[in-house]
């Protein structure tokens, strides 16, 4: 059976997330995992560690994964929207390759990330994209500063609003949102982006109409922009069928390295084991080895160099170089 992952914006209202667990499984689709993307902004963080916390405990759902912004923390400058979009379509699509059921809530978080997340649903698809309504006077109860210091029946209370026992106006409610998805079609919305071929009348006149081609039929700026976003994630390996494995020797840094590789982890999931290894000289670097391996060369600091082997779901060599590349992106950012 299809494994169902929950994918969802987050911002400082951590129960839109719970609820979203709730009303999934009252409808027979109980998320497997959750995948949370999120700012760094400190509320939001702090709502993201609750739920760290909270879902293990109390709905029995271990796998929960951050994926932050990256270097911008925020959607705030065109690089930012590129960045986070490359990023959920690179979920969405690595997912669903890998036979996962995806439920895509744009509930909380920037308006921004919700707008984009939508887009990426369009072009990579998802089973159900949705928003969450609560009435006004439930989602002022759900915001992270309600929930500090409170005890553990008071938490459970105000992150699990019971659904049954309530009037339809006063309980939250889940809210499929329409949308057509065009990843049947990406290969030749690429080709048209690339000048490749000559797109058809029908799929010009569309890429035309949304300002990625102009009166010429040539790439527009933000045409360019959606094919950089769309050559990043194609070709990319498909994601792990397990936990990640992490294997750090001893050292005394151990715990700032097996945080960094958690990360990568978590960023990658086409990557299924992570072990350090030495390095003592040369550039920082991210080295492919034959059949599926990466070794990353990184320095966390001035004062730590360090290596690390990361074992990868890629089965051919062009799956390999794409997560290469990926992962040079990704640090390049980082430093």
């Amino acid at each position: 059976m299809s494994k169902k992952l929950l994918i969802a914006t987050l911002g400082t209202a951590p129960a839109v997330v719970t609820e979203a667990v709730d009303l999934l499984t009252q409808q027979n689709c109980r998320p497997d995992g959750v995948i949370l993307l999120r700012t760094e902004d400190h509320d939001v963080r702090e709502a993201y560690e609750l739920l760290a916390t909270h879902l293990p405990q109390h709905d029995n759902l271990t796998w929960v994964e951050p994926v932050s912004i990256g270097q911008y923390g925020d959607v705030d400058t065109p690089e930012a929207a590129v960045e986070f979009m490359q990023e959920t379509c690179r979920i969405l699509k690595t997912y669903r390759d890998a036979g996962y059921r995806l439920f895509v809530s744009i509930a909380g978080g920037r308006k921004a990330m919700s707008a984009l997340l939508a887009l990426a649903v369009q072009f990579y698809g998802a089973e159900r994209l949705f928003h969450i309504w609560v009435p006004p006077w439930l989602e002022a109860e759900g915001e992270i500063a309600q929930f500090r210091n409170l005890p553990e029946e008071d938490l459970i209370q105000k992150l699990h609003p019971p659904l049954n026992t309530m009037t339809p106006e006063d309980r939250p409610r889940l809210v499929d949102l329409p949308f057509i998805g065009l990843f049947p079609w990406l290969e030749d919305i690429r080709d048209a982006l690339k000048g490749v071929v000559s797109p058809e009348r029908s799929l010009k006149t569309l890429l035309q109409a949304n300002n990625l081609l102009d009166s010429q039929a040539r790439p527009t700026k933000l045409g360019t922009a959606v094919l950089t976003i769309l050559e990043g994630v194609e070709g990319l390996p498909p994601a792990r069928q397990e936990e990640c494995k992490i294997a750090i020797a001893k050292h005394h840094d151990r715990d700032r390295l097996e945080r960094f590789a958690r990360e990568l982890c978590s960023r990658f999931p086409f990557i299924t084991q992570t072990q350090s290894g030495e390095w003592r000289s040369g550039e920082a670097k991210v080295k492919a080895e034959s059949p599926n391996r990466l070794r990353v060369f990184e320095s966390l600091g001035k004062d730590f160099q360090m290596q690390l082997i990361l074992e990868t779901t890629a089965t051919t060599s062009g799956q390999l170089e794409a997560a290469r590349r990926a992962v040079e992106r990704y640090l390049e950012r980082r430093r």
